[in-house]
């Protein structure tokens, strides 16, 4: 920045006004510098910068692994609303690792990273001791952390009700990791309202919801899959996954069994039959995550901690309601 103001003939505080957009400038000026600027190839040391101001212009948003479609989906969302106050993202996957989060957060730290997103969030603590706003999604880290969730014991109860108005009396739900509040909450809210109904419901555990391969070890464990009529699956990649098992045994969906997932990733567009899902509006979760944060890093109060999005049943061919 030095050689910058000797060569265009302005003093360092201009050219500084004019590298961070703080400040007047004029004309004449912003034309010598940027002249300079352009001949040099010169780019701000944002580290050097952050270590300056104590913060940066960047964001760091943990998630559990980019391959589920929803989380990548929910990185775009991000991403573009961020940018457009001028914030970068820097990505990471935690593998729901706690071990691999944790230190993740360390060179978050030491990037000074200006706020952080979480996903599915496992090092509470960590995020309690953070110094910079953090806005978590699906995970209640403490009462003072802004929390994006689903009214997931609802999405849970709203598949059950979606099979058995279908006619389903043979039901099958595959639920997912256990330390996931998210997913045990749908498997509570369906088993509640199948209690209500005197129906009985048989259950698997999926142990990943994103690799493909595991997913597959998993189904391939449950025998006589085709007695079952209605399945409701923990998410919408897991459900890819069984109407693709349920195809190679030439089950047809959805004659002989109906399936529901849950998010509308969109990756259920694109199966065939397309996937009836409950939906937990990705657009409304990142946007609001986004907004939050903006908000805290400008210093500004969010009394409502938690944001409770509503879920809904997004009618597609793998059931056979018709489609709305």
């Amino acid at each position: 920045m030095r050689d910058i103001a000797r060569e265009a003939g302005v003093s360092l505080a201009t050219v500084s006004r004019y590298i961070n957009k703080n400040g007047y400038v004029s004309e004449e000026a912003k034309k010598k510098i940027e002249k300079i600027v352009k001949q040099t190839n010169y780019t701000p040391n944002e580290l050097a910068r952050a270590i300056f101001s104590k913060n940066s212009k960047i964001i760091g948003l943990l998630v559990p692994n980019i391959s589920n479609p929803y989380f990548n989906e929910l990185a775009l969302i991000i991403e573009e609303y961020v940018s457009k106050h001028g914030y970068s993202i820097f990505l990471c996957n935690t593998n729901d690792d706690p071990t691999k989060e944790r230190e993740y957060i360390n060179v978050l730290q030491g990037h000074r990273v200006a706020g952080i997103f979480t996903v599915r969030a496992q090092c509470k603590k960590e995020y309690e001791l953070f110094t910079v706003p953090v806005v978590s999604f699906e995970s209640i880290i403490s009462d003072d952390i802004v929390t994006i969730v689903t009214d997931n014991y609802q999405g849970g109860k709203l598949a059950f009700d979606h099979l058995k108005s279908n006619g389903c009396n043979h039901l099958l739900h595959i639920t997912g990791l256990d330390f996931s509040k998210a997913v045990h909450d749908r498997y509570q809210g369906f088993l509640d309202e199948a209690k209500k109904e005197g129906m009985s419901v048989d259950i698997i555990r999926f142990e990943s919801d994103f690799q493909r391969k595991m997913l597959e070890a998993n189904i391939k464990t449950l025998e006589n899959i085709e007695k079952y009529d209605g399945v409701f699956v923990f998410n919408d990649i897991a459900a890819a996954t069984v109407i693709r098992y349920f195809k190679q045994k030439n089950v047809h969906i959805p004659d002989e069994v109906q399936v529901i997932g849950f998010d509308n990733s969109y990756i259920g567009e694109f199966l065939f039959p397309s996937l009836t899902t409950i939906e937990q509006s990705v657009q409304e979760v990142g946007n609001k995550m986004a907004d939050a944060l903006i908000h805290l890093i400008n210093g500004e109060t969010i009394e409502n901690k938690i944001i409770m999005i509503q879920p809904n049943v997004l009618v597609r061919e793998s059931t056979k309601a018709k489609k709305e």
